[in-house]
């Protein structure tokens, strides 16, 4: 995939007008066929907080927009936690995860962010394997943090080392 033809852009946004309204919608959807209910993201709840902050790799042609991926994250002066990185299912394996990931990274570098963090379940081997190739390193392991007999690896990247 050429990642050049893709844009990042932060919802929501001015800039797209209605369209943010469409990219949310659909962010939404994928969100619920992605991950179980009791893990899905309520958009609706988390994105009026000032310290939440979605992006999203999209393409625009014809003025069609269309959906790649989106990355959500939470910034406190400590600590910058990743919610989730979502690439749609037809879309995975493109390298689209580390590149919205890495530009998001470098963005957060230059705004002063110092530890960036996420879990991860223990069992999900390609997006840990996306976390360690942009740098993050598996810090702690709690058992049933998911569910009973879901592990999770909370790993984590200090950007002022990166």
């Amino acid at each position: 995939m050429d990642l050049s033809k893709l844009t990042f852009v932060k919802l929501p946004s001015k800039k797209l007008g209605t369209d943010s309204d469409f990219l949310l919608s659909s962010i939404k959807k994928v969100e619920k066929r992605t991950f179980p209910s009791n893990e899905a993201l309520d958009f609706n709840v988390e994105l009026p907080k000032r310290t939440t902050n979605l992006w999203c790799a999209i393409t625009q042609a014809d003025k069609k927009l269309e959906l790649f991926g989106y990355i959500v994250y939470g910034r406190s002066k400590l600590v910058t936690r990743v919610h989730k990185v979502c690439v749609v299912e037809e879309q995975r394996g493109k390298g689209i995860g580390k590149w919205m990931l890495g530009l998001v990274l470098v963005d957060l570098k230059k705004g002063g962010a110092g530890t960036v963090d996420l879990w991860v379940d223990k069992n999900k081997e390609v997006a840990r394997r996306l976390y360690i190739a942009c740098g993050f390193r598996e810090r702690e392991t709690v058992e049933n943090y998911y569910s009973p007999g879901r592990d999770a690896i909370r790993m984590a990247i200090e950007l002022g080392d990166w």
